[in-house]
């Protein structure tokens, strides 16, 4: 996984331009961002620059994305799933979520993890049950994940519990970014071997993949698709 141009997820210097009414706060129905980053498996090599792609997507989404009035929810994937954030953002004049406040929610999301194991579908779980408390408002999930399976000892419920997510009237959106092309222990690409196992589910419209070396071509397709389901 080699570092990447990134030239989409540059936040913190070239935010999207808003229009008048989303500055103002009068057009934007709300939205669920559940956004969680999987630090296990390639986290810990310095050489892939994971944790800070993990970072640019995260903050990316926190700061083009998020409106006043929507929830976010923020989980870091170790051995278990750690609620990092868990809140309804507001702004009186509807600016964007504060840069310092966006670069210490997402530096303590990205820690890597130091432990063994998995829990992307413990994460996918969590993210589920949290959906559930904001009925009637649109659910947009990203997880930030290599798509490492063999040390998830739940990995064979991810479909189920991705079929749950899906069955979800108010899920809009579903974004897994970073998968990896390398092959996994058994030789097959990690990324194909987690795509198999989302199971047909996988090929909804509402289902969004990006590999390691192709999530700066993908990002403009998830925040328009983000766009949309505010509508």
């Amino acid at each position: 996984m080699s570092p990447l141009p990134f030239l989409f997820l540059l936040p913190l210097l070239t935010p999207a331009p808003l229009s008048a009414g989303t500055v103002l706060g009068l057009s934007t129905p709300p939205l669920h961002f559940v956004i969680a980053a999987d630090m296990t498996g390639s986290s810990k090599n310095p050489a892939y620059k994971y944790a800070e792609q993990a970072r640019l997507l995260s903050q990316s989404i926190m700061l083009n994305q998020v409106r006043s009035g929507d929830t976010l929810t923020l989980l870091r994937i170790c051995e278990g799933v750690q609620t990092v954030a868990d809140f309804k953002f507001a702004s009186k004049n509807g600016a964007r979520m504060g840069k310092a406040d966006i670069l210490r929610y997402t530096g303590a999301l990205t820690q890597p993890c130091t432990g063994r194991g998995s829990a992307i579908t413990a994460g996918l779980s969590k993210a589920n049950e949290l959906t559930a408390r904001t009925a009637g408002t649109g659910d947009v999930i990203v997880m930030f994940t290599d798509g490492a399976l063999l040390d998830d000892p739940a990995r064979g419920r991810l479909g189920i519990i991705f079929d749950k997510l899906l069955g979800r009237k108010d899920t809009r959106q579903l974004f897994f970014a970073g998968l990896s092309p390398e092959k996994d222990k058994n030789g097959n690409s990690i990324r194909d071997g987690f795509v198999n196992a989302l199971g047909k589910a996988g090929n909804d419209a509402r289902v969004l993949t990006a590999g390691a070396y192709d999530l700066n071509n993908v990002y403009p397709t998830f925040a328009d698709a983000v766009k949309k389901a505010r509508r």
